[in-house]
């Protein structure tokens, strides 16, 4: 084959040369006599150039499966052009001399038949490639039955079936098809049979052979199920898609509030320590201020009972030293008088009853002086009094004190917790962010394990003596849910739900 094929191309090669040089004799010399001139020496290589252009065009294209029928067309007409140039290129006309005229025109047309065959190499090998050539009706059977040959052929160049006993086969299945038919439902079997049945027949014009027409029905039915189903699943993509986007739009939206937050705690944190120092100085003055009003009042109280107290017994002492003058110079005019009237017993009588008034008058000087000493005691006992309450106050203003600072110590306390209580949080909403991303979790979950992380954090805030021994998802409202995740509160329930249900089954954060 292969020295086949090599001398069949030195050959076309040979026959190409000889007639391409004859050819440009005989124009040569047509184009002379026709006045062409010097033109006349390149007319002949302008017309055997184009016809080669054209049939290397061609069959390039027809290689390449970009066949451009045009080019083949031109490629012709130069063709019949260089023969008819040829046959009138004689010494006599062809009416004249038919055998001359033969002779110039028989090798081009052997150049433009070895080039169909070389086209006719290439597009056999491509269809072979490809599959795509088609057997032949054997003539007998054109003989034979000529129109059921023709719908035949017709169904094969239709729908491309490039293999007759394939199509022989798929002929041979129908009628076997419709005599079962007819054997089962009898002489009404189109009738009896149903439109299901028919189907063989009906997509018969379509290539279709008995089998793929049966198994129609089915595969129309499932392919609108999978329409359906990939109707549905897009419905869903588009749904998740957008809440995907919707949960990232509420993602970057929460840590700018969360941002917010920050900043307001902080600055609520800065107020509330202003308050308490400011309250704290304001404690300790009034305190000073009642210390000094205390010890002002003891002292002005212990003075004025001092000086009371000596007013009162200097007055007493003056008091009992002129009743005593009194009683002694009542007491010696009376002597004397006892003297002078000694014989006279009722000035004795008077006498004693003087005495004893004289001894009534001191027994009411003691009284008096009894009730001055127990107004003194009275003085001192309220000035002892005044000196306790002021002691008190002292006690009151240390107790305050002490309370202002024990307070003061407790909300260090609390700031201290609440920093490191949101430093862990923000580290573990951090390392949980990260572990949500490294599983690639939908926006779904991983709003539901914030709603989780966000109860296990009010959990862990709670004083240990009121903390429940399991995690309270009511601990967390529903409106800071929403506001953490940005979604409403039926949707905030609903992920509150899903939160509590992940503790419960073992989500730590």
């Amino acid at each position: 084959m292969r020295s086949l094929v090599i001398s069949a191309v030195a050959c076309a090669a040979l026959i190409a040369g000889i007639g391409f040089t004859g050819s440009y004799d005989a124009l040569q010399g047509l184009a002379a006599r026709k006045g062409f001139g010097s033109y006349a020496y390149v007319f002949p290589i302008g017309i055997d150039a184009g016809i080669i252009a054209m049939y290397a065009l061609d069959l390039i294209l027809v290689w390449r499966r970009m066949a451009k029928p045009m080019l083949r067309v031109f490629a012709h007409g130069l063709t019949v052009a260089t023969v008819v140039f040829n046959v009138n290129a004689g010494a006599l006309p062809p009416q004249e001399d038919p055998l001359a005229a033969a002779m110039h025109g028989l090798l081009p047309l052997l150049f433009v038949a070895v080039v169909e065959a070389a086209r006719h190499m290439i597009i056999k090998t491509n269809r072979l490639s490809l599959a795509s050539v088609s057997d032949r009706v054997p003539l007998h059977r054109w003989l034979l039955a000529p129109w059921r040959t023709w719908s035949l052929y017709r169904r094969m160049k239709l729908w491309g079936i490039t293999s007759y006993p394939q199509m022989v086969a798929m002929e041979q299945d129908r009628t076997v098809y419709r005599a079962w038919l007819q054997h089962k439902h009898g002489r009404r079997w189109k009738r009896k049979a149903g439109a299901e049945a028919l189907l063989p027949f009906k997509m018969a014009a379509f290539g279709l052979s008995v089998d793929e027409a049966l198994a129609l029905p089915q595969e129309q039915k499932d392919a609108e199920v999978q329409r359906a189903t990939t109707e549905r699943e897009g419905i869903a993509a588009a749904a998740a898609r957008a809440e995907e986007q919707e949960l990232e739009a509420e993602e970057r939206a929460a840590a700018t509030a969360v941002r917010r937050l920050k900043i307001a705690a902080k600055v609520n944190t800065a107020e509330h320590r202003i308050a308490a120092e400011t309250a704290a100085a304001e404690a300790e003055s009034r305190a000073a201020e009642a210390a000094a009003t205390a010890q002002a009042k003891v002292a002005e109280a212990i003075a004025k009972a001092e000086a009371e107290t000596a007013a009162h017994s200097a007055w007493l002492t003056a008091e009992a030293t002129r009743r005593q003058a009194e009683r002694t110079a009542t007491t010696a005019e009376r002597t004397a008088e006892r003297a002078e009237q000694a014989e006279r017993t009722a000035a004795e009588v008077e006498a004693e009853a003087r005495t004893a008034a004289a001894h009534r008058s001191a027994a009411e000087d003691r009284k008096l002086a009894a009730t001055a000493m127990a107004e003194v005691a009275a003085s001192e006992r309220s000035a002892a009094q005044d000196r306790r309450n002021a002691a008190v106050a002292d006690g009151e203003a240390a107790e305050h004190l002490a309370k202002l600072r024990q307070a003061e110590e407790q909300t260090a306390e609390a700031e201290r917790r609440a920093a490191e209580h949101r430093a862990a949080t923000a580290q573990a909403e951090a390392a949980a962010l990260e572990a949500e991303d490294l599983a690639r979790l939908t926006a779904r979950e991983r709003a539901e394990r914030k709603s989780a992380r966000m109860i296990l954090a009010a959990h862990a805030a709670l004083p240990a003596g009121q903390r429940p021994e399991r995690p309270d998802m009511y601990a967390v409202s529903l409106e800071e849910v929403g506001e953490a995740l940005r979604v409403s509160r039926t949707v905030a329930s609903e992920r509150r739900q899903a939160g509590a249900e992940l503790i419960a089954n073992g989500y730590t954060g």
